[in-house]
């Protein structure tokens, strides 16, 4: 059976001689691996080969254990964030904590229309890319059911909240009575929970004409990263590994 669906490529690998396995994120069936035949590697803006970034109109056919692409038609090859080292990096790192997170076979439109659309702000010169990444960490939980609690104490549903920290493995902001339940749990600014909140409520388009001041940049990032390796478990992203190289030779 042929299926008709719109793709982002997320992952490429090699596979056997003139082939590739890709993992796309699809809008009818979720995240699936594909075989790609006769991909060559291409160079420029009109080059036809199947990436990473690219998003179009596949038609899919289910083999015996892998989908195979028979069609590709292109949407939008992004190929203009090769551009920029550090925006492509960020790009990247996008694409690999989306891979992470979304399940195989389970469809999710809500975070595939926000991944066209955060890739489509990385490429104007008014946003700024920085806080759209955040943006997109924090609509990416949202969407795949990790939504931190930021309103009460996730522990004990307390309102009362003159102190706080924030803890990963609890799943949000804890009161001063329950900071025992946690003792790795992180301090907390009200302004960069504040800005948590803004991030996961607000329009993508809305929160690309805004810049985070650095030092709740910093805060937020790290709280950030530390929640989404505590929920998905994972130590480590290559993309991330990449930018802090890049970062040493500044």
């Amino acid at each position: 059976m042929l299926i008709k669906t719109d793709v982002i490529v997320l992952k490429k690998s090699k596979f056997g001689e003139g082939e590739a396995i890709l993992t796309l994120f699809s809008k009818k069936l979720g995240k699936v691996k594909a075989v790609a035949k006769g991909w060559k590697k291409g160079k420029g803006k009109n080059s036809t080969t199947i990436q990473p970034f690219l998003y179009g109109e596949a038609v899919l056919f289910k083999g015996k254990n892998l989908y195979q692409i028979s069609q590709m038609d292109l949407k939008n090859s992004f190929y203009k964030l090769q551009e920029d080292v550090i925006k492509l990096g960020y790009a990247s790192y996008i694409l690999e904590l989306t891979e992470s997170i979304i399940i195989e076979g389970q469809t999710n439109n809500r975070l595939f229309e926000t991944l066209i659309e955060v890739l489509t702000e990385f490429l104007s010169k008014k946003s700024d890319f920085i806080t759209l990444v955040k943006a997109y960490e924090m609509k990416l939980l949202v969407y795949a059911g990790y939504k931190p609690e930021m309103n009460i104490c996730v522990c004990c549903g307390s309102s009362e909240l003159d102190k706080v920290k924030f803890s990963s493995r609890q799943g949000g902001i804890i009161c001063r009575k329950c900071f025992n339940t946690d003792p790795y749990a992180m301090n907390i600014s009200t302004i960069t929970m504040n800005v948590i909140v803004y991030l996961m409520r607000t329009e993508l388009s809305q929160i690309a004409k805004l810049k985070i001041k650095e030092e709740i940049r910093k805060e937020l990032d790290k709280i950030i990263k530390n929640y989404i390796y505590t929920q998905i478990d994972k130590s480590e992203f290559k993309s991330l590994i990449f930018l802090e190289a890049i970062e040493t030779l500044k």
